[in-house]
């Protein structure tokens, strides 16, 4: 069996970064694709690393990556990942997110045509569903910019699929968190009740607006899951169990140790969804199981937010 060749895009952000790291312990062979340093730190922090691909997609200088490392499974996490900013600017969202994908799918077809493709994709396509939890069948009306696009690039990589013979998965990730994560409601939350020129964390929303949360150490896993059970298709990813902002908010200021009063505005934000909570049963029966309790996580997330984000 010919060895598995790892290469991620967008393996400088988040997501990107956590996934290297996980099948770098687990002895594969990484190409990072991304805008990153390329610091001596980071370099010992990624096992196993071929190389470090500086890059912006799309560029040129991809093909010649694949061209030089060959991958067996190349996990796309490149694209964009703010709702709020998608709003703002959907043009710039769609370019970065729709062009990228599609540059990176026919980088895939014309230069290694037998390499599986992992789109990273998100529970933002589902929009508001209508009933919980959601199955991978649930109809899809997104109600963000981020939404419609990551929807598009579902759509070319059912295009690929059907029309070019790419082996491809589409994961819809839910609300994925985990440490070096610098943006969207766990970030912000621990800004807020770390900022000491405030007494109070505002908060957009009721707060019975719910979400399922999962950890990037078990988002990695479960792509370890498709790829060892060579699966192909739709799978939703998360937790399986949905928890409120006010809970989430509960948490966040029991684990920074702050007295902080809360203040929900009642505000609902153009782009967010009201609930989610994901049906995993398609990842379960490939083996997958979250290992990080939404308590254990939080708790982890906050402590290196207070002793390495400043």
């Amino acid at each position: 069996m010919l060895e598995q060749r790892m290469m991620v895009t967008g393996a400088g952000g988040f997501l990107g970064g956590h996934i290297c790291r996980h099948f770098g312990r687990l002895g594969y062979p990484i190409a990072a694709v991304g805008r990153f340093s390329t610091d001596p730190e980071l370099i010992r922090d990624y096992r196993n690393l071929w190389k470090i691909y500086g890059l912006t997609l799309p560029d040129k200088a991809f093909i010649t990556a694949v061209r030089e490392f060959r991958p067996t499974v190349l996990i796309h996490c490149a694209g964009t990942s703010s709702v709020v900013d998608s709003v703002s600017e959907p043009y710039t969202d769609f370019q970065r997110t729709v062009d990228v994908c599609a540059f990176t799918l026919e980088t895939v077809r014309r230069e290694v045509p037998d390499c599986r493709f992992i789109l990273l994709s998100s529970a933002a396509v589902y929009g508001n569903p209508t009933q919980l939890p959601v199955r991978e069948h649930s109809p899809v009306e997104p109600v963000s910019p981020y939404g419609y696009h990551k929807r598009m690039c579902e759509t070319l990589v059912d295009e690929y699929r059907t029309l070019h013979c790419i082996s491809a998965v589409v994961l819809r990730i839910f609300s994925a968190y985990g440490e070096r994560l610098r943006r969207q409601v766990v970030f912000d939350l621990c800004r807020k009740f770390n900022n000491p020129g405030s007494d109070v964390v505002e908060v957009y929303g009721t707060g019975q607006e719910s979400r399922d949360f999962i950890h990037a150490t078990d988002v990695a896993q479960a792509i370890s899951c498709i790829v060892l059970g060579n699966a192909t298709g739709y799978f939703n990813l998360g937790s399986g169990k949905q928890t409120t902002i006010a809970n989430l908010v509960n948490q966040i200021k029991k684990s920074m140790n702050s007295d902080k009063d809360i203040h929900f505005t009642g505000q609902i934000r153009p782009g967010d969804p009201l609930c989610w909570e994901a049906d995993i049963n398609q990842l379960k029966s490939l083996g997958f199981s979250p290992s990080i309790t939404l308590d254990a996580g939080i708790k982890k997330y906050c402590d290196w937010f207070k002793l390495d984000y400043f």
